[in-house]
């Protein structure tokens, strides 16, 4: 169990659909500045449990390294001092905002761009040593495909990191949420309530070996941090979401839940703050030579 008292926990959000006249999920390409500066403040949770995922991947010196998903570019900087000078490092993502933020980071050898895993076609074939999605793969719809390009790109002998949210073992905060939308509405619509988190280890295992991965590696691993008070909690869910927590009710259902979950947040805060647990599935998977 990993520990680290910080302000918020990467924590599942739910996305959802339009619903009681509200406008669809944005998407992250239309994250505002201000909502992708937040995040670079929040983020440190992800951070942590990025460091701790590429340690399993065997970062080498002067390997080339893709960062799919790269938020604000902490994670890939800090692979940067590992390839060094003679390696690279490139940090891909949807939203431009995270990307603007991550481009003050670039230096040689680690670069940033706007993009997504809908379309790697840019990378030619076997360009990576390692290929790592940090926290992201839950939000990708077409996880099939993004593993067949991945492995693509990837070198004979390369490797794959994969940390995502564990479906088999919603959190506590979780569990509030989804109280707190049936006390508010009287009910959980199904189009509201979509956790991105709906894969068990057992399914990442048999979508890795489908796209022609030997799996290394597959454990679940627990992270717990410590959110100063509710606020922080619902600032974080919104940050790390692009916006799309709870983007599928109008504004006064949106108001009613936030102030039921407030309450519930607030009855389970401590001198340390509130307490979350996250388990996650780490994934290494090696393309055969």
């Amino acid at each position: 169990m990993k520990t680290f008292p910080i302000g918020v926990l990467l924590l599942s959000a739910m996305v959802g659909r339009s619903l009681f006249g509200a406008s669809p999920a944005p998407s992250p390409a239309q994250e505002p500045a201000e909502r992708a500066a937040r995040y670079e403040a929040v983020s440190t949770p992800q951070f942590v449990q990025g460091k701790r995922l590429v340690s399993l991947l065997g970062i080498r010196r002067g390997d080339s390294v893709l960062d799919l998903g790269c938020g604000t570019g902490r994670l890939a900087e800090y692979v940067a001092r590992t390839v060094g000078p003679a390696g690279k490092v490139v940090g891909i993502d949807p939203s431009p905002q995270r990307i603007a933020i991550a481009q003050r980071r670039r230096r040689e050898g680690l670069s940033f761009a706007v993009g997504g895993s809908d379309d790697l076609s840019s990378f030619p074939d076997a360009s990576f040593d390692r290929v790592y999605l940090n926290y992201v793969f839950h939000w990708i719809e077409n996880k099939a495909e993004t593993l067949r390009q991945i492995h693509r790109i990837l070198k004979p002998g390369g490797r794959l990191g994969i940390s995502t949210g564990y479906r088999d073992r919603p959190s506590r905060i979780r569990s509030l949420i989804r109280e707190s939308v049936r006390e508010a509405l009287g009910e959980v619509p199904p189009d509201l309530f979509l956790s991105p988190f709906r894969l068990s280890a057992r399914d990442l295992r048999s979508l890795a070996e489908r796209a022609g991965f030997r799996v290394v590696r597959l454990q679940i691993l627990s992270f717990r941090a410590y959110a100063k008070d509710p606020e922080a909690v619902i600032a974080f869910l919104d940050a790390s979401s692009s916006g799309r927590f709870l983007s599928g009710v109008g504004e006064q259902e949106r108001s009613r839940i936030l102030a039921v979950l407030r309450r519930k947040l607030a009855k389970i805060r401590t001198a340390r703050g509130i307490e979350m647990e996250h388990p996650a599935i780490f994934l290494v998977a090696e393309k055969p030579r």
